[in-house]
């Protein structure tokens, strides 16, 4: 993985790292709030990686003092693609914003459900968390998410090991924080689950413009949404059932785990291997699980 497309990744993970600095504090827009924060309090000095999180909204971007080469602009069509597939209008909703939204349940409208159950506050590993009816998030909640993430980034190193170290924390810390507390949308989708899309489909992009040395052209300026730049990739180990299940009476229970979790390993290491050699990071792991995997690739040759 090259360097660019490296800052790329982590920035486009880092993006919305304001909207956890804003929520906690009130104070400027979440663009400023990550950018300030990510430049004053942490080793990230990289300039490609502070002006994804600076500007990666249109009305910021317009008169953006950065080259025609920015990855901002990748990352402002990663952000508007991943915002375009988890934001949905909520029936007789207000517009506006409230902080203190908690994340609801995609059961909620699941089956022809209509329900309002929302997740409490917490980390991921804490305990299993039910959905329950009145839940509002304070700012000290997300002042630990903070304080949290930050602990992440004062280890910060620019190689693509770190990746993942910033995957785990973001997944731990951010997996029942909204993406977006507009109150006329469905805010069922995670904040964590937003920014690893978001990093899938900058990476993908990059791949896809090779070359391209005017991104301000190609991506702001034009339109690139009739281009196919995108390959859904599903991969399946067959014969999972007679490979679990072809199993003696004694100790079953435990034969069963061992092999359900050697196919688990087996499919990680499938994985870890194609990412490696795409030169791509596990941002793009869809979905993985019983055998099977979805990986967002993009639609180029390679």
């Amino acid at each position: 993985m090259d360097s660019t497309k490296l800052n790329l990744i982590i920035g486009a993970l880092l993006h919305d790292i304001g909207k956890i600095i804003y929520r906690s504090e009130m104070n400027s827009n979440h663009s400023a709030a990550g950018y300030e924060y990510l430049k004053e309090k942490t080793l990230i000095k990289e300039s490609e990686i502070l002006d994804q999180v600076r500007y990666h909204h249109a009305k910021y971007l317009r008169n953006a003092n950065i080259s025609d080469n920015s990855l901002a602009y990748i990352t402002y069509v990663a952000d508007n693609i991943a915002s375009a597939a988890d934001r949905r209008e909520a029936e007789n909703e207000e517009k506006g914003y409230d902080p203190k939204i908690p994340l609801h349940s995609v059961f909620n409208i699941l089956n022809n459900n209509n329900e309002n159950k929302k997740y409490k506050p917490m980390l991921l590993e804490e305990k299993i968390n039910y959905p329950s009816d009145e839940v509002l998030y304070s700012r000290e909640f997300y002042s630990k998410i903070a304080d949290n993430i930050y602990d992440c980034l004062k280890a910060y190193e620019n190689r693509p090991e770190y990746i993942n170290s910033l995957l785990e924390i973001l997944e731990e810390n951010c997996s029942f924080i909204p993406s977006s507390t507009d109150k006329s949308q469905l805010a069922d989708i995670s904040l964590y689950d937003h920014v690893k899309l978001t990093a899938a489909v900058a990476s993908c992009i990059y791949d896809y413009l090779e070359g391209e040395t005017d991104y301000r052209t190609r991506l702001y300026k034009n339109n690139i949404d009739d281009e196919k730049i995108f390959l859904l990739y599903s991969v399946d180990i067959s014969g999972i059932q007679d490979f679990i299940y072809t199993i003696s009476s004694k100790f079953a229970l435990k034969g069963l785990r061992a092999r359900s979790f050697y196919l688990e390993l087996l499919m990680e290491h499938i994985l870890d291997t194609m990412l490696e050699r795409l030169e791509l990071s596990r941002a793009n792991i869809i979905y993985s699980g019983g055998g099977h995997a979805y990986i967002l690739l993009p639609k180029t040759v390679k």
